[in-house]
């Protein structure tokens, strides 16, 4: 049985040799901006929510094609691994093909794809709201005002120190038990949804079932699977805490100037699409 490092390894491998996987999270991101800012711009409440209707389908059908082809990227790799492909041209040339699978994948899993996206945002709302109240009912209040610490969160340093120390010693005390709770609540949540996409996916090729129920059905699987592993699940989801961490910290140098901006971005595409690589590794790997 292999150890969670031979899985972080191989994810590393598989992301670096394939390069292609990122190429639709680059074209994505960049046509993202521009129909969000066209939604931004949006007076009329008609035309509002047809670009916002649009900005979701946009996304779910990008979900439903990169994720289906890295799934298949991951079914490459278990060909090179049993020697399918021998000569370095061979691969290269199967890996560039890759990026022929992303439109079959939104053919095939949109609909899914679109429903259990929609699934877990209501999920992730209900439970924001919940995890909201129990705070409300069993934590102190800071009695903050939430656009000053919205503010001073998104400025310098210096202006955020001074935000700080303008706080009193309850406040402060209050305030942290606010973020280690909200931060708590919200990495049990990623952790019991983090293989929730790599079952809807496993379970739309089945063809068994209907894709209404398919997020029913794929959380249920998702639960089942961290369970029966749950060491390597939760360290899957320590490493990735602890990437995020280390990427929000050198964000800092890269916002210094431009170019470094440009570097942090391809790193950021490239760290998503290696994240994804991983869950889905983990759960083809060990699903049976």
């Amino acid at each position: 049985m292999s150890s969670n490092s031979n899985f972080i390894q191989k994810a590393f491998d598989i992301t670096r040799e394939n390069l292609i996987l990122a190429q639709p999270l680059i074209i994505f991101m960049i046509v993202l901006s521009f129909t969000l800012a066209g939604l931004a711009m949006q007076s009329n409440k008609i035309t509002y929510y047809v670009f916002a209707v649009a900005n979701i389908l946009l996304s779910t059908a990008f979900v439903a094609g990169w994720f289906y082809m890295i799934k298949q990227g991951i079914y490459f790799n278990k060909r090179i691994e049993n020697g399918e492909y021998r000569k370095p041209e061979e691969r290269a040339s199967a890996s560039f093909a890759l990026g022929k699978e992303f439109f079959p994948g939104v053919g095939e899993y949109f609909l899914p794809a679109t429903f259990t996206t929609a699934v877990y945002l209501v999920a992730a709302a209900i439970v924001t709201f919940l995890i909201y109240k129990a705070g409300i009912n069993f934590l102190p209040n800071p009695d903050i005002d939430i656009n000053k610490l919205y503010a001073a969160s998104n400025s310098t340093p210096a202006e955020m120190k001074n935000f700080v120390l303008s706080l009193s010693f309850e406040q402060i005390k209050a305030l942290n038990l606010w973020i280690y709770y909200i931060g708590l609540s919200f990495f049990i949540f990623s952790f019991l949804t983090l293989f929730w996409f790599p079952a809807v996916f496993d379970i739309n090729s089945e063809k068994k079932e209907f894709f209404l129920f398919t997020p029913f059905l794929a959380f249920k699987r998702n639960i089942v699977f961290i369970f029966k592993n749950f060491l390597g699940s939760f360290g899957i989801m320590l490493f990735l805490l602890f990437l995020n961490t280390i990427l929000s910290l050198f964000s800092v140098i890269f916002n210094l100037n431009i170019i470094l901006a440009i570097i942090g971005l391809l790193v950021s595409f490239y760290f998503m699409t290696y994240v994804v690589v991983l869950i889905f590794l983990y759960y083809e790997t060990r699903k049976n």
